[in-house]
């Protein structure tokens, strides 16, 4: 596979990792603050007060990183530009999270860790892999 495939491939991966969070915020905010992910309910874990406003704009954030994410992919134009933006989302939501994990089961610890450090890792990857298209 060559480092333009690997490329296309993580941020593809990328993508289709944030769709149905992207979805969720946007379309069903509501549902999005008390459910996500699955039931789990995540993010109404901390207590917050729910703002529909503030999930949508964050769910249309997510989609319009993803339009950016599948046109550069479809187009296979180089993404590094892209691939540091969501490494930078990555991480610091990464960051923000690891800091907040009191009262959560260990099973949703883990969860929510493991999915975190897959945006930063598929970005790192794409990164990595497009070092040579620039």
């Amino acid at each position: 596979m060559n480092h333009q495939r690997i490329e296309r491939s993580a941020l593809a991966l990328i993508g289709l990792f944030m769709l149905p969070a992207g979805l969720q915020a946007a379309f069903a905010p509501q549902s999005f603050f008390e459910d996500f992910p699955l039931g789990r309910s995540w993010i109404s874990h901390h207590g917050d007060q729910y703002n529909e406003h503030l999930v949508r704009d964050v769910g249309a954030l997510i989609l319009a990183f993803i339009i950016v994410t599948g046109w550069t992919v479809w187009k296979q134009r180089p993404g590094r530009s892209i691939a540091v933006a969501w490494l930078a989302q990555g991480v610091l939501h990464l960051v923000y999270h690891s800091g907040h994990l009191d009262g959560y089961r260990s099973a949703d610890k883990i969860g929510l860790v493991g999915s975190l450090v897959t945006v930063p890792v598929l970005a790192g990857l794409a990164l990595w892999a497009g070092r040579s298209s620039t």
